[in-house]
């Protein structure tokens, strides 16, 4: 079978089943991953995002479909081999040579394009819900007179109704496990699945057996009953019923026949990842990740703002210096008093984003807020477009730092001006023992910008740059600071990682800094190795410290994490 027919098979196979059964229970395995599931996930690439596909699917088929409630082990083995095969054929294609082809062009190419196609269509949001909380409302409260003007709701809104749906579903996942007293009066409204007790027993049995048994024995069968709400539950003194279906009308979608049937298709693509709410069609709704709620929320009103064009001059630059002064307030975090900052600072009269000094050590920081355009399939047209991208964020970055190198390296004062070209500052070179350039951008190029020696081209005799993602930064330096790790071992640590441009194979830079932090390298060894792998549990460490507290600007459910008494869906 082609792709077409593969996907289209895979699709009509899924379409079987009940949707707010399927959701459920998909959600169910992402949340326990390969290591609690290994029977039914061990076997995909991308669980989470494989998953969330096969959720795509099953809403976009006609509802009358989904009358099945449970899988047979050989249907749920066909819908593994027909998600495998698709992957397959993707990667087919982009590997796909010609004996024209010239061989060294051929693997420059793919050796970009296919890891960036991967990493594009298969990795998901590797970041904290409070990191897009927090993004979300100090960036788009800026646009507030826009958003009530056009659709009578604000930042804030969207934001109460995220905060009160993900605690009613924790309250419902504390209340389906360990803590039945939390149980929603009319708990057995939320599900169709008939288990539990058996109604011919005799009434002094009925009445010894817990009342949890019951509970359990459904929610085991129907995992989606604790991600069921009406509005009504969202509802508060100053927040109306009114405002939750406005925004439930931005955020829902109902089952019905829709065109999407490819795993990589966008525009429109999956549409659980704009409308991750499910309208049951009865009053009753259910969320399928929750997490993604909160992204669905940035998209959305990302997209509303940008289309916009009287706005769009101040979107782009309120969420350039929103990621400036978020990296200058988490290093004042790390480094302390002890430390100079310029910000927006001009030297020879070009503008530069962020100089820190601590002691003898300088950190030339440039800021991308560059959004990273979807890959074609066709490999060359993806290198060319990833190529571009790449030069324009990291490969502009880098020229911008590599102004403030040279001065450092050539024993000259650097004069730092603002923007009238009034002398701020002057900095002695000679106090200066070691630099280090890092740049910072929204948004992750997986493998090429982990490995920067694929697509940056460096002066002759300089050495890489550290490009990383904001929130991959902020989770790092927030986890030194909790365990007590100082400036010295962050300045070490970037003396590392320029050791591994051109031999680490890494789409997640989590795995690096994880493996740092738990010894998983070997810095003495690196030099003589040619090629260095990390696995994804070398981040695990940043999930543990999550767990107890990580430190994140108003982080959630902190008596809950310290208490140590809770567990969270």
């Amino acid at each position: 079978m082609n792709l077409k027919e593969t996907s289209e098979e895979l699709k009509n196979l899924i379409s079987t089943y009940d949707a707010k059964w399927l959701l459920g229970d998909l959600s169910s395995l992402i949340h326990s991953g390969r290591e609690r599931a290994r029977d039914q996930l061990g076997q995909l690439s991308s669980p989470m995002r494989q998953l969330t596909y096969l959720c795509g699917l099953n809403v976009s088929t006609a509802k009358e479909n989904g009358t099945d409630f449970r899988y047979t082990k050989e249907k749920w083995n066909q819908i593994v081999v027909l998600l495998n095969a698709i992957e397959e054929q993707y990667l087919s294609q982009l590997l796909e040579y010609n004996e024209d082809d010239d061989m060294d062009q051929w693997k420059k190419i793919r050796d970009v394009a296919v890891p960036s196609f991967l990493s594009y269509f298969n990795v998901g949001h590797l970041n904290f819900e409070e990191q897009i909380i927090n993004w979300v409302d100090e960036l788009f409260k800026n646009f507030d007179d826009f958003l009530i003007k056009e659709y009578e709701l604000s930042t804030n809104d969207f934001l109460i109704f995220y905060d009160k749906l993900d605690r009613l579903i924790q309250t419902n996942f504390q209340a389906h496990t360990t803590n039945p007293d939390l149980l929603r009066d009319n708990w057995a409204e939320y599900t169709t699945i008939k288990s539990g007790m058996d109604e011919s027993l005799p009434d002094f049995l009925k009445k010894s057996i817990p009342k949890q048994y019951e509970v359990m024995s459904k929610m085991m069968i129907d995992h989606g009953m604790k991600d069921r709400f009406y509005p009504t539950e969202l509802v508060s003194e100053d927040f109306t019923i009114d405002t939750i279906n406005k925004i439930l009308g931005f955020l829902s979608l109902k089952r019905e026949d829709r065109a999407f049937t490819y795993y990589t298709e966008t525009n429109p693509g999956n549409p659980l990842y704009d409308f991750p709410i499910l309208d049951l069609e009865t009053g009753m709704y259910q969320v399928f990740e929750m997490k993604q709620v909160i992204h669905a929320i940035n998209n959305r009103l990302e997209k509303e703002i940008t289309q916009n064009k009287e706005l769009l001059d101040k979107y782009l630059r309120v969420k350039g210096k929103l990621l400036e002064q978020n990296i200058v307030e988490l290093f004042k975090k790390f480094f302390g008093d002890d430390v100079k900052i310029y910000e927006s600072y001009y030297v020879n009269g070009n503008e530069q984003d962020i100089l820190i000094i601590w002691k003898e050590y300088a950190f030339i920081i440039e800021a991308k807020g560059y959004n990273i355009r979807e890959p074609f399939r066709n490999p060359e047209k993806a290198f060319i477009r990833i190529k571009d991208d790449f030069k324009n964020s990291i490969g502009y970055g880098y020229q911008q730092t590599l102004r403030i190198e040279n001065i450092f390296e050539n024993d000259e004062a650097l004069v730092i001006q603002d923007h009238k070209g009034d002398i701020i500052d002057s900095i002695n070179s000679n106090d200066i023992k070691d630099f280090f350039s890092i740049i910072v951008n929204l948004h992750s190029f997986g493998l090429v910008q982990n490995d920067l020696s694929y697509l940056l081209d460096i002066q002759e005799g300089d050495i890489y740059p550290w490009a990383v993602k904001y929130d991959d930064l902020e989770i790092f330096i927030l986890t030194l600071i909790a365990q007590g790790k100082k400036p010295n071992y962050f300045i070490e640590f970037l003396l590392f990682r320029e050791t591994l441009h051109g031999k680490i194979v890494c789409s997640d830079e989590l795995e690096i800094c994880g493996g740092y932090l738990t010894k998983r390298f070997n810095p003495k060894k690196i030099r003589h190795l040619d090629i260095i792998k990390t696995e994804p549990e070398y981040g695990d460490v940043f999930d543990d410290q999550y767990r107890k507290t990580l430190g994140l600007k108003n982080e959630r459910n902190l008596y809950e994490k310290q208490s140590g008494k809770y567990h969270f869906w």
